[in-house]
């Protein structure tokens, strides 16, 4: 009996990308966080899509960036993350909300098989 699911391949995970992309643009502004967690929060989503859509997997515009390069940046990513409350001199919402993104960063990357073909 397999307890494990498959972890999610290329094209999985590039659908994820692009939409944790639209909520980390618009989410800030829906939960009222102050201007600076918006603003920083918009420039994290527009450096992840970039990343995305340079990805070498189905979903990208151009397929320039390996996709374990891809993880790699995504991993290195995490701790930035992490400490934007400190860099932000931030509230205890918007510690919630940066905390909440790495947790969701680190669970996408430690779920995604980084090894597989990004073309099958």
């Amino acid at each position: 009996m397999k307890l494990l699911t498959p972890r999610p391949d290329p094209r999985t995970h590039g659908a994820v990308d692009y939409l944790a992309c639209a909520g980390m643009f618009w989410l800030p502004g829906a939960l009222g966080l102050p201007e600076k967690t918006r603003r920083a929060s918009q420039l994290a989503a527009l450096s992840y899509l970039g990343v995305a859509a340079l990805t070498d997997y189905p979903l990208a515009l151009r397929r320039v960036i390996p996709f374990r390069v891809h993880g790699q940046t995504e991993l290195l990513s995490v701790p930035l993350l992490a400490l934007m409350p400190r860099l932000l001199d931030a509230n205890t919402r918007e510690r919630q909300y940066w905390h909440a993104l790495a947790g969701l960063v680190s669970v996408a990357y430690l779920g995604t098989d980084w090894k597989a073909d990004p073309d099958e």
